[in-house]
């Protein structure tokens, strides 16, 4: 069965606990939990990390996102050196993974160095690597995977459309599916954004034959009046069962 990854908005206590709860109820495979979405995700705090870990139990897919500051992927050394002490934090508090992207100011390309550093740091506590969708602000997705390839990390989470577009995962199909290709098994494809219940199956459809490794990403499709309902995780779940 393919994997799903629910996005969690890390709001405040209740909110935390009761959708987690519900996203673990509903079979999710992985929570991503992301505070101020409205800034595309910055890092949670502590204690929402500790009741996220209570709630999603024994699963080994909680994931948080390491982003400090938002207005794009590009940091100076000192918010890098935040970035470390915050995956120390986030191990501590339960984590099983995190979530990064740190661009080139110059290039608009991945930052080697900085990405070393933290990934680095992560893996001094076990922990799995995904970058995420500032993978789609880059200029060249084939020298960004080969980097993320020569990085060792685990997953990148992908549109397969710039950073910034109207464009969904389903108008990036084609570009997932050669992307999925290229990295072969070497890393995760996590499709995101957009992804919903009435275009998952398409997408199923053509990633399936062509890609070794992916997962779906989803947010909005899986909230009923802004909490995540395990009804709607339960639905997109079986979306994924083999036919």
């Amino acid at each position: 069965m393919i994997p799903i990854e629910v996005c969690v908005h890390s709001k405040d206590d209740s909110y935390v606990s009761r959708s987690v709860l519900s996203a673990w109820q509903g079979g999710a495979d992985r929570i991503e939990l992301c505070s101020h979405m409205e800034q595309d995700g910055l890092t949670p705090s502590i204690q929402h990390i500790e009741l996220a870990r209570d709630a999603f139990k024994d699963r080994p897919g909680l994931l948080a996102m390491i982003r400090p500051v938002g207005g794009g992927f590009f940091y100076a050394m000192d918010e890098i050196a935040l970035m470390e002490h915050q995956i120390r934090d986030a191990a501590t508090a339960g984590v099983d993974g995190i979530v990064i992207g740190v661009l080139d100011k110059k290039t608009a390309g991945i930052h080697r160095a900085y990405c070393e550093q933290l990934i680095g740091k992560a893996r001094e506590f076990g922990l799995t690597v995904t970058f995420h969708r500032a993978f789609d602000a880059t200029p060249d997705w084939q020298y960004s995977l080969e980097t993320l390839l020569e990085l060792g990390v685990d997953r990148v989470l992908t549109s397969g459309t710039a950073w910034g577009s109207v464009e969904t995962a389903l108008e990036g199909l084609g570009q997932l599916e050669t992307m999925g290709r290229f990295v072969s098994e070497g890393l995760e494809i996590v499709v995101g954004g957009g992804v919903s219940m009435s275009n998952a199956s398409t997408i199923l459809s053509a990633m399936k034959p062509e890609v070794k490794r992916f997962s779906l990403h989803t947010y909005s499709a899986v909230l009923d009046h802004g909490n995540v309902s395990s009804l709607k995780v339960r639905q997109m779940k079986s979306l994924m069962l083999p036919t």
